[in-house]
């Protein structure tokens, strides 16, 4: 029996994805293990592994494909011995339809004996004919020659222009001549991305705005990333009660041993190097575990969750939005594991390569946007944690100390809360020991 590959579910927070793009083609012998597409979840983009062996015999949905639900059928293994007749019926019986396919409507199939001169078939109908694919696979025993998976086309008009349903309508709206449009969908037919590539190259011919609006307001299609990110962010200030505890404190003493402690690592040609935020994310763990119930969870029955483990979810800026890879248990860890951890992830997340069990299961957060410039901010609460601190710029100050005015560096930080877990008194408690670490990175150690 065929094998069929689903639209994997690849993060918990996962209904649908997309279709970055086909590593195999169809024909390709897969081997178990192999590397099949890149499928864009609602967090990054990531690997399909087979875990069968066989021949890739059909692509359901193509590179770019939208919005694939988790679970529908996106392409299908032929194992040893199996016919096109086999491929055929299994699609049609599957569960996922070729019906259900929106958007590029195409169902490419491979037969497995096919010579070098076979004709190509074409898709002119979105259902299956059942009849019809008995008849052709009937010519195909008899002629080794695959003419049509669709429909009596023995006598198709070659110079008949293949379209997809949506990007026929969507010509006739916009009085598109199609004969003028070069197709990249299956069989060389025209989908959507073809007529806006030939909307985009004739308005710049005629210098018109490209991806602008009557209001000339860009309009930017957002990644199922973006969309997620978004709709968390939306959930988490309408629903969570946020309130904010800022302060300063002073940066002398860390920046001191910072500085030597990375030049010791320069002499002894060590490839690494402690960052700021590597003994903020120490200090925030330490002081977590010293306060354990804002080391928590909201629950949805109303009930709070406490953990043992401290677990920081670090904020990581890319182009495709902001991930939150997480740190466990942070406070057990060296500033150099920290650091290497944090490097690796960042690297990772910008590549679109986390795997789900990192940026998962984090119990509270830490943003810094210091390194751009920002002097001071407030972050939104990454749900369900019980709160998240926002680390400022480093900046020249001045302080009053036994009545004398002296200059020394400063940092500015914000603690967001969710009021549901605890009250300004445990928070205001969280800072004290953060603060206190800061200004002693030597007690980090004990």
């Amino acid at each position: 029996m065929p094998v069929a590959l689903l639209m994997p579910a690849l993060s918990p927070t996962m209904t649908e994805g997309n279709i970055a793009k086909w590593v195999k083609k169809v024909g390709d012998e897969i081997v178990s293990g192999d590397i099949i597409a890149e499928v864009e979840t609602d967090k990054a983009t990531m690997e399909v592994e087979a875990v069968d062996e066989g021949r890739l015999a059909s692509i359901i949905y193509p590179d770019g494909a939208e919005n694939v639900p988790v679970n529908n059928l996106i392409g299908v293994i032929a194992l040893e011995g199996e016919t096109e007749k086999d491929i055929v019926s299994f699609i049609h019986n599957n569960n996922n339809k070729a019906s259900a396919i929106k958007e590029e409507d195409d169902i490419n199939i491979e037969p497995k004996q096919l010579k070098s001169n076979t004709n190509e078939y074409t898709d002119t109908n979105n259902d299956i004919n059942v009849e019809s694919d008995q008849k052709i696979l009937k010519n195909l025993d008899d002629k080794n020659n695959l003419k049509s998976i669709r429909g009596d086309n023995e006598n198709l008009d070659k110079n008949r222009i293949l379209i997809s349903p949506l990007a026929k309508r969507i010509a006739e709206l916009q009085d598109i001549d199609i004969s003028r449009v070069t197709g990249t969908g299956p069989n060389g037919r025209i989908v959507k991305r073809d007529l806006e590539e030939y909307n985009n190259v004739n308005n710049l011919k005629e210098n018109k705005p490209v991806f602008y609006n009557e209001d000339s307001k860009r309009v930017i299609k957002l990644s199922n990333i973006r969309k997620t990110i978004a709709e968390r962010l939306q959930e988490a200030k309408s629903t969570i009660p946020h309130f904010y505890l800022k302060g300063k404190v002073n940066m002398d003493t860390l920046i001191s041993e910072r500085s030597k402690l990375n030049s010791f690592l320069k002499e002894n040609n060590e490839d690494f190097k402690i960052s700021f935020n590597d003994y903020f994310i120490k200090a925030l763990a330490l002081s977590l575990k010293k306060v354990p119930s804002m080391n928590a969870i909201w629950n949805n029955d109303g009930s709070v969750t406490e953990f043992d483990n401290v677990d920081i979810s670090v904020a990581v800026a890319t182009e495709n939005g902001l991930f939150t890879p997480v740190v466990k248990q942070a406070c057990t860890k060296s500033l150099e594991n920290i650091s290497n951890e944090v490097r690796t992830f960042a690297i990772k997340a910008k590549g679109g390569k986390l795997l789900p069990q990192e940026y998962t299961g984090g119990s509270f957060s830490i943003s810094n946007l210091g390194m751009y410039g920002v002097e001071e901010f407030s972050a939104i609460i990454n749900p369900p944690q019980a709160g998240i601190i926002a680390i400022g710029d480093i900046l020249e100050d001045i302080i009053v100390i036994n009545g004398e005015f002296k200059t020394c560096k400063t940092m500015s930080y914000v603690l967001s809360v969710d009021h549901r877990i605890v009250d300004g008194a445990i928070a205001s408690k969280l800072l004290k020991y953060f603060k206190f670490f800061i200004n002693n990175p030597s007690a980090m150690l004990i």
